[in-house]
């Protein structure tokens, strides 16, 4: 619509394009107006074919091909459909018996809104101590209460120790997951530490994941750990990757939240986040775990 921002404006199929750059499958081919991407289960996203056009046949042969392929990887056909546009695509499968499952939540905003607002929650809750600097990849920052964010380009063990993706530790290949992304993507991994002394390993309290990539910065792996929930750290991993993602020419930010996820939900769009569309999962076979 005229005069709207332009994270409000973008087509579905537009923004989904941009994300899959963001987070990609191992394995990945291209059918029709189709993305197929093979992780060997590792998130939904990176193993499932993501709709971005109508199917390349209207027959059943088409759903055939696909659960080959997705069998040949040793998975079970799934594909992600956003919503809305994705209707006559979900009619289809559900004709066909595909079971559907996990709803989410597709978030975005304007990066240079969402710094002034991260910013304003933090200097409230810090009552007037400084909470974002722009940082330099590697370097610590500390806003006096001890905890201090770190910005890498690679995750190191104690990241990876601290994102557990659906509650659980991560699968071995995950590490090569979260590095790949699409071309001229850039990637940083943000955290919030207790620094240790005497070698030992850091205390991490919460990590994300932040990709920018045709002018937008996707927010992802967003892990507080239980015992240092509704203490800002989330708040302050989105500014501090905000404050990143702009200087790196980030105009729009996205992020996906499983519409089950109230809390997140409403720290999200206290934040300034909108909500822009939904997709959800269909899988052509019993399903036995979980994506998002």
């Amino acid at each position: 619509m005229q005069g709207e921002p332009a994270h409000v404006s973008i087509d579905v199929a537009d923004v989904e394009r941009i994300a899959a750059l963001g987070w990609r499958g191992l394995e990945e081919a291209q059918v029709g107006g189709w993305l197929l991407r093979a992780a060997d289960g590792f998130t939904g996203r990176s193993n499932s074919a993501l709709v971005l056009g109508v199917a390349p046949q209207t027959d059943r042969g088409f759903l055939h091909d696909l659960a080959r392929w997705y069998a040949d990887r040793g998975l079970p056909p799934m594909v992600q459909i956003p919503l809305p546009g994705g209707e006559a695509i979900d009619a289809m499968l559900a004709d066909a018996g595909w079971q559907t499952f996990d709803l989410v939540r597709f978030l975005t905003g304007d990066v240079d809104e969402i710094q002034n607002s991260t910013a304003q929650s933090l200097a409230r809750a810090s009552e007037g101590r400084p909470v974002s600097n722009l940082l330099a990849q590697g370097v610590l920052h500390s806003d006096g209460s001890g905890v201090v964010s770190r910005l890498d380009a690679e995750p190191d063990d104690a990241w990876l120790a601290a994102y557990h993706y659906r509650g659980a530790a991560l699968p071995g290949h995950a590490r090569e997951v979260l590095l790949r992304a699409g071309e001229n993507t850039e990637l940083c991994f943000a955290s919030l530490r207790a620094p240790a002394r005497d070698g030992a390993a850091d205390a991490v309290f919460a990590v994300a994941r932040g990709a920018v990539t045709q002018g937008w910065l996707g927010v992802t792996a967003v892990t507080v750990a239980d015992e240092h929930r509704r203490q800002r750290h989330g708040t302050r991993l989105m500014s501090e990757l905000a404050v990143w993602g702009a200087q790196r020419g980030a105009r729009a930010i996205y992020l996906q939240v499983a519409a089950d996820n109230g809390p997140a939900l409403q720290l999200y769009a206290g934040l300034g986040f909108h909500h822009h569309h939904d997709y959800r999962y269909r899988v052509g076979s019993a399903l036995e775990e979980r994506f998002d």
